[in-house]
């Protein structure tokens, strides 16, 4: 079985009217231009189809307006029963809005599967924002995982790409030991400091997605990966539709069958409590 562990769907209310919601969200502003591709749950049960993918993990983008994040979510959640047992989705939210924790926990009553993916800039101040906190409480009671955008410190630019390098997620682990994280893009870079027994023992219920690898890193991080950390932590992404399905699973044709069995189908089982 192969699961994606990170994919974006929209529904065409949203995808037909792009600069409306750019104007009404900053990070939507941020993330999406005249050439960024957008694609429905048709679209990507299509591609999965097409290259044998079983399931995959659907997800928003840490909305700045509740108003967008609730219906996303909801679209997300409608998607997940239309296809039962092939979409897996995550409910985003603005960690700055009152109305977070009910929409949380509204999401965690219909089914979802995760937080995320949510795009921070992790600091002190976080530590004194109440509803950030609140979320990973919730989180943690619930047993989901929190999928969060990590940034690499060096390399180009790209959409996105923000500044929530891996020192500032290790600080973040550091202060909620016992929540279950997912970082996006190998952490940034965080996975290889596990290496470092200290750094390890902290980043315990850490796992680390591949989305976008070829955007970002050469194939053979998926080896040097499960070195640097373990076999059992790091999950296949796409970032789907940001970089193409067949082009993502070809560059996992070099590992061999205990590995692909892990970061296709047993750890993203243990990540998402599937």
């Amino acid at each position: 079985m192969i699961i994606d562990s990170l994919t974006h769907i929209l529904p065409t209310e949203v995808s037909s009217n792009l600069e409306k919601y750019k104007k009404i969200d900053l990070l939507f502003n941020e993330l999406f231009d005249e050439n960024t591709n957008v694609i429905t749950e048709d679209d990507l049960i299509i591609n999965m189809k097409k290259y044998n993918i079983n399931k995959s993990v659907i997800a928003g983008f840490g909305w700045k307006d509740p108003g967008l994040a609730q219906l996303i979510n909801d679209y997300l959640i409608e998607a997940s029963k239309k296809y039962q047992g092939s979409l897996i989705p995550l409910c985003s939210l603005d960690i700055n809005s009152k109305f977070s924790e009910e929409e949380l926990l509204k999401c965690i009553s219909k089914g979802i599967k995760g937080i995320g993916e949510l795009h921070i800039e992790y600091n002190s101040l976080l530590e004194k924002n109440f509803i950030f906190k609140n979320i990973l409480n919730i989180a943690l009671e619930n047993n989901l995982p929190v999928l969060i955008h990590g940034s690499e410190p060096l390399g180009h630019r790209y959409n996105g790409k923000g500044t929530n390098d891996p020192k500032k997620l290790y600080e973040l682990v550091q202060n909620h030991p016992d929540n279950k994280f997912i970082f996006s893009h190998f952490g940034g870079g965080l996975v290889f400091y596990e290496h470092m027994p200290e750094v390890k023992k902290v980043l315990k219920n850490v796992f680390y997605d591949s989305s976008a690898q070829p955007f970002l890193y050469h194939k053979n991080i998926y080896r040097n990966a499960i070195n640097s950390s373990s076999i059992n932590k790091i999950l296949f992404a796409t970032d789907f539709p940001l970089i193409d399905m067949k082009r993502c699973l070809s560059e996992t044709d070099y590992l061999n069958i205990e590995e692909k069995s892990h970061i296709f189908s047993h750890n993203p089982i243990s990540a998402y409590n599937l």
